[in-house]
């Protein structure tokens, strides 16, 4: 996909830009779902914190897919790592059918809605990596829970929900674009 066809780009997290020096995030906050179990200035990290930012970042996913009348999108430059589930309270976060689609999943596929969302589980949960394009927009996770989408629809219904919901809408250029 060439990067002239979108003309609104935004990088969507959990982290309040305020916190933002440079471009440097300077708060001490969980990056990973590794870091569940960990002491934060703002106590205890919980899988079910993490959980719930998880859905956060699949529901603004949805949100612009609906905003573009899509409910098919392809899967690009398909990573996979290994899916070994280290700490045993992970197990069952886990379910079959995202095994099922782990061992399934190719690049250059065009998957459905939900089988967007188990992706986007494992990309964020750092079993896989991939972007995810259509014509009319595409979605790039980044390290330490990044999250960049374009479109070509400005999107802006969507973005005031993304923005009620907790997580913070910047216009941004994804860094994983191909020129």
């Amino acid at each position: 996909m060439e990067i002239e066809m979108y003309k609104f780009f935004w990088r969507i997290t959990k982290y309040n830009p305020a916190n933002r020096i440079n471009d440097v995030y300077t708060k001490n906050e969980w990056t990973s779902i590794s870091d569940v179990g960990n002491l934060y200035p703002s106590g205890d990290f919980l899988i079910e914190n993490y959980l719930e930012t998880e859905s956060l970042y699949i529901t603004a996913i949805n949100l612009i897919m609906n905003e573009n009348n899509l409910n098919t999108i392809q899967v690009v430059d398909l990573e996979k790592y290994n899916f070994d589930v280290e700490k045993a309270e992970f197990h069952s976060i886990y379910t079959d059918e995202m095994k099922s689609i782990y061992n399934s999943v190719k690049n250059g596929d065009y998957i459905s809605v939900y089988e967007l969302k188990l992706l986007s589980q494992l990309i964020l949960r750092e079993k896989i990596w991939c972007k995810f394009q259509s014509r009319e927009m595409f979605v790039h996770f980044g390290f330490d829970y990044y999250m960049y989408l374009g479109s070509v629809k400005e999107c802006n219904d969507s973005l005031i929900k993304i923005s009620n919901s907790g997580l913070f809408v910047e216009s941004f250029e994804s860094p994983y674009l191909e020129e």
